[in-house]
């Protein structure tokens, strides 16, 4: 019976090695993850109390190929939406306390710009209004109003210098 076990898989491998490894090498692009899904395919077939008894072992042996290449994507695609490297996540907070830190400071250098300086900044970035709108509201001219705006960009350029 043993005999009958090992003849069968022995011809079953003989026959489907190299046809599983090609199927599986197709579907991952990657022959190295191929023959690790197939050499587990063929463990299973191992396994089996009698493998010779399948209706058809070609079709089983391929089914489970595919059940556990299917597993595998699963498993990574899960692996790569929650991993998160520890120097990514490091990476993340120091940058968020780094941008912290430059909005506190434009924050705090905004009241140290002239009224309408800061008004015209505020109303270009906060409003999204032209200069044709904000030198209106303002009571000024268009140019005046982008000398505003250069005035608080340089201001606030030269305070996250410091």
């Amino acid at each position: 019976m043993v005999q009958a076990k090992s003849e069968f898989i022995a011809a079953l491998f003989k026959e489907q090695a190299t046809p599983l490894v090609k199927y599986l090498t197709a579907r991952f692009q990657n022959s190295e993850e191929a023959r690790e899904i197939a050499q587990e395919a063929w463990l299973r077939i191992f396994r089996l109390d009698h493998p010779q008894d399948l209706e058809n072992a070609k079709a089983f042996l391929f089914q489970t190929a595919s059940n556990l290449s299917i597993d595998r994507i699963r498993r990574t695609n899960i692996e790569r939406r929650y991993s998160i490297a520890p120097d990514d996540a490091t990476r993340n907070v120091e940058e968020t306390v780094e941008a912290e830190q430059t909005l506190k400071k434009i924050e705090a250098s905004m009241f140290e710009l002239p009224s309408k300086c800061r008004q015209a900044f505020v109303m270009h970035r906060k409003s999204n209004l032209s200069y044709p709108q904000i030198a209106e509201q303002l009571g000024v001219s268009t140019s005046m109003v982008e000398k505003y705006i250069i005035q608080a960009l340089k201001h606030f350029r030269n305070n996250l210098e410091q």
